[in-house]
């Protein structure tokens, strides 16, 4: 990749969708408790306030730097948006820009024949935002409505979860 992520074409997307609904049984859904089953060792993190300023770059750089620690020779993980765009992502790289203009031919005359794809917020705000290893062997999982963090394998929870209990996002009990 020459940039920092590349836009997942309607196949690939569809399929890492489906292993995710296989393999993690998400469920999303308002009413459910538990939307996701995670393989061990996992952990929530309560999102009770949103981060601001500095706060938030904190946050962010947290993630960003246990997302490219975990990474190893897979050289990108998937970052998805539940019902938009997803993406291979190399948290290696400098985020620069969190839309990206995409011709498309199925949008005709209809919005100038394209759409913007959206780079997933790390902290969830009102969408599932996923950052999956490619393998589903580690992730970050935000919950949007709960305001949670889900992390799971341990090379991920080893890596983050001190970091965000540090940042004063402690573990929920689930």
């Amino acid at each position: 990749m020459d940039t920092f992520f590349s836009i997942l074409g309607d196949e690939e997307c569809r399929q890492i969708w489906d292993r995710i609904d296989e393999a993690l049984q998400f469920r999303p859904s308002v009413r459910a408790n538990i939307p996701f089953q995670l393989p061990e060792p996992w952990v929530v993190h309560d999102l009770a306030y949103f981060p601001v300023d500095q706060q938030y770059e904190d946050f962010e750089s947290a993630v960003v730097q246990a997302l490219a620690g975990c990474l190893g020779e897979d050289g990108w993980i998937y970052a998805l948006d539940w019902q938009h765009s997803g993406f291979r992502y190399d948290p290696r790289l400098p985020i620069t820009e969190r839309s990206h203009w995409v011709e498309d031919e199925r949008y005709g005359g209809v919005l100038g024949g394209g759409y913007n794809a959206y780079f997933p917020e790390f902290y969830p705000d009102g969408d599932y935002y996923f950052f999956v290893q490619r393998d589903l062997k580690w992730g970050y999982l935000g919950h949007p409505w709960r305001k949670e963090l889900w992390l799971f394998g341990a090379p991920l929870v080893e890596r983050l979860s001190p970091k965000l209990e540090e940042l004063g996002f402690p573990v929920k009990p689930v």
